[in-house]
């Protein structure tokens, strides 16, 4: 595995999640990280930033970090994004199975993503543990996908705990609070400049 895929909403991108990407790449020797913007993440609410916004602080985001990279995929094909879909797409375009990266709690949602087993059949699935969910997360794949295989279909890595969540950082900006080294500094500016989260 040289190449690993991280999906997700971010709006916006934080430091939680650039710290977990550099992680992962260092705990396995990745030469890339592509993120994945959704245009709408099934599981959640509307977004607040818009698809352009969100792309535009990723990019901002990962300037000057080599194995970092960006993907509009999920952008471009707008509508619900759904993890098999771009899997589909990814198994296409590079003819392997694709590589998610998805945090622990994600992990045990699962079964409650678009056709799971066809999903876990063509992906591998890097699960990152901060909160020490490993044995829990053990026991949901034995559970619901007893066909896994440890190291093979999944590999579950302990991770830092970086306390800091999309949620908290609209809410402060909401609230008129300061989001200072939550997210990059160039994203910051970003935010404050296009007035994004403040209503």
């Amino acid at each position: 595995m040289n190449l690993i895929f991280f999906g997700g909403s971010f709006d916006p991108i934080h430091i939680g999640h650039l710290i977990t990407a550099r992680d992962i790449a260092e705990e396995l020797r990745l030469e890339k990280v592509v993120f994945i913007p959704a245009y709408q993440a099934p599981l959640k609410e509307a977004h607040r930033a818009s698809p352009k916004d969100r792309l535009a602080m990723l990019n901002i985001a990962i300037r000057g970090e080599p194995i970092f990279e960006v993907s509009k995929m999920e952008i471009e094909r707008g509508g619900v994004s759904y993890t098999v879909d771009t899997a589909r797409e990814l198994l296409k375009l590079f003819g392997r199975k694709p590589a998610f990266l998805v945090g622990a709690d994600s992990m045990l949602t699962l079964h409650m993503w678009k056709e799971p087993h066809e999903l876990v059949n063509m992906a591998t699935f890097v699960i990152a543990d901060r909160e020490g969910k490993a044995e829990k997360v053990k026991r949901y794949i034995r559970e619901i996908f007893p066909h896994l295989k440890p190291g093979k279909d999944f590999i579950i890595l302990r991770t830092r705990n970086v306390d800091v969540s999309s949620t908290e950082i609209r809410k402060r900006l909401k609230e008129g609070r300061s989001i200072k080294w939550l997210v990059p500094e160039k994203v910051e500016e970003y935010i404050l400049e296009q007035k994004l989260y403040i209503i």
